[in-house]
């Protein structure tokens, strides 16, 4: 029963890689653009820092399979370097 379950935990958890956009921090510096008001002639672009949208603040993102796209288990990567749809159509 025990190797059941951790069978069934390996194929539901995802294999996570680092955020390639934030690059793991989890935060981004994004461009605000304020417009003119009153007196001002012209509006400005001052910048804020937020969660990545990517990983949405995590640091990390679910690694793809890197033939077809698929989101890639801990089972999948335990056998090999494709998903195991990919595993199967290649044998």
């Amino acid at each position: 029963m025990k190797m059941t379950n951790h069978i069934i935990y390996l194929q539901e958890t995802y294999q996570m890689e680092e955020c390639p956009q934030c690059r793991g921090a989890g935060q981004l510096e994004y461009d605000v653009p304020k417009p003119h008001a009153g007196g001002f002639n012209e509006g400005y672009i001052d910048t804020e820092w937020g969660d990545c949208e990517l990983c949405e603040g995590r640091g990390e993102v679910i690694k793809p399979c890197p033939a077809c796209g698929e989101d890639m288990s801990l089972w999948d990567t335990m056998h090999g370097i494709v998903c195991q749809a990919c595993q199967e159509e290649e044998a």
